[in-house]
């Protein structure tokens, strides 16, 4: 790879001490604050005419307990980042205007305009009722497309502050639907409107038309009912393309107009719960048919190359990310990226394509950096180019651990893939104490990257502890088989993938067996649950979101998404398979558990609740095993305030000291509390 100038320049006085160094300095282990302090890029934009990118930079806010975003361009050839935005709430989702002479983003919910040079006054355009997300400038300018929920009717509104409140459990929504606005009047027209929900939508390249998903309602539920659908850009004929009992993303129209792409976790059947991969249609109308039906990864992100003739695509491929472009008369993949590294896919995008200059921007997160912004021209033999330089100076600052690759064998003999990071000054020879930590999902993977306040695994090494990161079956990147292995029951085969590599480090020496603890969220914590009832050789087990009866959180959650599939129906169906979805539960086997282990939910979580979390801890608490239980008010399935998040990383350190290391452990405090 080829990298281009770069420069912390104004950004160095955002990330304050905490990635700026004296020239000299040693660098020094990285503390949990520090973590937090380290910026996020999201969702990086190149210009129409390719001379610059903006992108979205969220620092901490102690005093505020938040993360703001404000809005950066870099020019692709050089020079000091600008700041363009400062508002005291923070901005997002910044879009070149086709011109490249302004930029959008949204503030407070409006979307307000900027000179892309910086030198003047933001413009706010909309004055909409609700919220809104999701904004496309048309091709000519003229107009900008937004989603935004439907407001509440003055009645329901005056009845909100009279706090008559009570509602219909899952009947209070309100749907979600496109709008466009008139750049220059402000004057705002729906482009959709009924009884459903447009969760997503693009523009077409000529601005005529619209490839939208839209599903019954904005509830998780319905996810698997949403549908493909091709409409006029005023709300004209509307062409319905899908009709299946999956979930689609990514929807495009190729440039000529006569296809539409998009993603869907389906095989050609459009039978559910399979690697998600790539699938054409007839704009028209017609039928879908995948691609590459044999492509051996998961397609995370998919859009038409320029010229119409080829896909580009983001695919996981276990350990790492690549960019793929494939060719569609020969249905030929080639692979544009290779190396250490990952494309992130969420919580903003972070990989488009720029028609006009003919390139792909996005971000690449590497060991030694959280996501800096890339690009890469569609010519034969391009190199990525780095753009920004947003995490220069971590290298210098901070001690980081080393991490590599690493295969094992499970118990059937089934190759394993996962990430081990080394303590920090790691001695071949000496054994150290691990700590598993096991990915949610199930359908996700653990890829090389810097990782952040979730994981911390920086601290974490500093403290002597290896960690590892199995990407057990269940996991996306590695086939079908590989991903539906927990069809039939969710405890197939992760939990002994876990404990074989475990055993792989044993074996060669690097982990001490009598110190070992082990940490997931959300299906990763439904495997700590399942372990801690199979085996006591954890010494410290923390929990985040795991499901303990799969009878009961059936019923409780607002995704069932692949249970019926795990356990051979639903819970309440005639003849259901009770005895499948209690003998997979980790409360069944509760009895068994010595493992002291620590429980952490948000209030708020509609996923995996605080039921399932109550019920662990009052079986550990009353058969005398150590437990605590830790709730989060106001948050949901993930944390998102910074002190929240702090805690949990400072109550499982502690937990992991005491109980593993047999060690007090002194609890980190955000600046801005008194020490």
């Amino acid at each position: 790879m080829t990298t281009g100038w770069r420069t912390i320049g104004a950004i160095a006085g955002l990330i304050l001490a905490a990635v700026t160094t004296g020239r000299g300095q040693t660098p020094r282990p990285m503390t949990l604050v520090d973590l937090r302090e380290v910026p996020s890029v999201l969702d990086p934009q190149l210009a129409p005419d390719g001379h610059a990118v903006v992108y979205q930079l969220n620092q901490v806010d102690w005093a505020a307990n938040r993360r703001p975003g404000h809005i950066w361009r870099q020019d692709v050839g050089g020079g000091a980042p600008v700041q363009l935005t400062r508002g005291a709430s923070g901005e997002a989702s910044p879009r070149w205007a086709p011109d490249s002479r302004q930029i959008l983003f949204i503030r407070d919910g409006q979307i307000a305009v900027v000179p892309a040079d910086g030198g003047g006054e933001a413009r706010v355009v909309t004055r909409h009722a609700s919220g809104v997300a999701a904004p496309t400038w048309s091709p000519d300018g003229i107009f900008i497309y937004f989603l935004a929920v439907d407001p509440r009717t003055a009645d329901e509104q005056a009845r909100l502050e009279a706090k008559d409140d009570v509602y219909a459990y899952n009947e209070d929504y309100r749907q979600r639907h496109l709008w466009r606005v008139a750049v220059a009047s402000g004057t705002e027209q729906p482009v959709t409107r009924g009884d459903f929900s447009v969760t997503s939508y693009r523009l077409s390249r000529d601005g005529a038309r619209l490839a939208v998903h839209r599903m019954p309602s904005p509830l998780p539920l319905d996810n698997a009912r949403s549908e493909v659908w091709i409409i006029d850009a005023d709300g004209g004929r509307q062409v319905r393309l899908t009709d299946n009992q999956v979930e689609e993303a990514e929807a495009e129209i190729s440039p000529d107009g006569a296809q539409v792409l998009f993603v869907a976790e389906a095989n050609q059947r459009f039978e559910p719960y399979h690697n998600a991969t790539l699938f054409l249609v007839p704009a028209a109308g017609g039928t879908p048919r995948a691609l590459l039906p044999d492509f051996p990864h998961y397609v995370d992100r998919a859009s038409w190359a320029p010229d119409g003739r080829s896909i580009l695509i983001v695919a996981q491929m276990g350990v790492h990310s690549e960019i793929f472009q494939i060719d569609l008369a020969s249905r030929t993949p080639r692979q544009l990226t290779s190396g250490r590294h990952s494309i992130p896919v969420a919580p903003a995008p972070v990989f488009s394509m720029a028609p006009g200059p003919g390139r792909l921007v996005f971000l690449f997160d590497e060991p030694s950096r959280f996501g800096d912004v890339w690009t890469l021209a569609l010519t034969p033999g391009a190199q990525p180019t780095r753009v920004t330089g947003v995490y220069d100076a971590i290298e210098r600052t901070f001690q980081l651990p080393r991490q590599e690759r690493i295969e094992w064998k499970s118990t059937d003999g089934a190759a394993i893939e996962g990430l081990l990071f080394y303590p920090l000054g790691h001695a071949a020879g000496r054994r150290y104490p691990l700590v598993v930590q096991l990915h949610g999902g199930p359908g996700d993977a653990d890829r090389f990257g810097f990782w952040g306040w979730s994981d911390y695994v920086q601290v974490l090494t500093a403290r002597g502890f290896a960690v590892l990161r199995p990407n057990y079956r269940g996991s996306i990147g590695y086939g079908d088989a590989f991903y539906r292995d927990m069809a039939g029951g969710f405890f197939n085969h992760a939990h002994l993938d876990v404990l074989a590599g475990v055993d792989a480090l044993v074996t060669q020496g690097l982990a001490d067996p009598d110190k070992l603890a082990v940490m997931g969220t959300s299906a990763g914590a439904h495997i700590v649950n399942k372990l801690i009832t199979f085996t006591d050789r954890f010494k410290a087990a923390a929990s985040f979101a795991g499901a303990s009866n799969w009878i009961s959180l059936y019923g409780q959650s607002d995704l069932r998404g692949y249970r019926a599939l795990w356990f051979g129906g639903t819970p309440w169906q005639k003849n259901a398979p009770i005895d499948r979805y209690w003998d997979q539960s980790p409360l069944k086997y509760v009895a068994n558990v010595k493992t002291p282990t620590l429980f952490l939910v948000g209030e708020n979580d509609t996923r995996v609740g605080l039921a399932q979390a109550l019920e662990m801890h009052r079986a550990l608490r009353d058969h005398g095993v150590p437990t605590r239980l830790d709730v989060a008010p106001r948050e949901g399935h993930g944390w998102v305030e910074p002190r929240h998040q702090l805690f949990k990383a400072n109550v499982e350190l502690e937990w992991f000291e005491r109980y593993v290391m047999g060690r007090p452990y002194l609890r980190e405090t955000a600046p801005a509390e008194v020490r």
